[in-house]
């Protein structure tokens, strides 16, 4: 009978912890690219470029949708505008609008290296067996 009484004290007891949780899933936060960044490192084709050409004047401006250059280097567009994730928590390409132009893509790599987050971006400009990699980091 004690044994009986036991299997059933412990059955309930069982029974009672056994509730279902309220999990919520966790979200992806934005990126948030917003502020200056600076190219420190570029290529073409492969081949380093960083020590070949002075890029440490370079900044762009990433505001809520507008992107700001200062100091103008090869780039995949030259004029100011606006810029667009294709999907703001898990962006593949970033999109960039010239005030006079049409829109350019890029595929988009955010990696974070050394502590700081990094964007990479890669495009052809005008001459389509160029291919240019840029990895900016936010300027201090």
């Amino acid at each position: 009978m004690k044994y009986i009484l036991f299997f059933l004290a412990l059955c309930s007891t069982g029974f009672y912890a056994c509730k279902p949780e309220m999990l919520i899933a966790p979200s992806e936060p934005r990126k948030d690219i917003s502020g200056n960044w600076q190219i420190i490192k570029a290529t073409r084709n492969g081949t380093d470029l960083t020590t070949r050409f002075d890029f440490s004047p370079f900044r762009i401006r990433f505001t809520d949708s507008t992107y700001t250059i200062d100091n103008p280097v090869p780039f995949i567009v030259s004029r100011n505008g606006k810029w667009a994730f294709d999907d703001p928590a898990y962006p593949f390409t970033l999109s960039f609008q010239a005030a006079d132009s049409g829109a350019k893509t890029s595929p988009l790599l955010f990696p974070v290296t050394g502590g700081q987050r990094n964007l990479i971006i890669t495009f052809s400009s005008g001459c389509s067996l160029n291919t240019y990699q840029y990895t900016l980091q936010k300027a201090n």
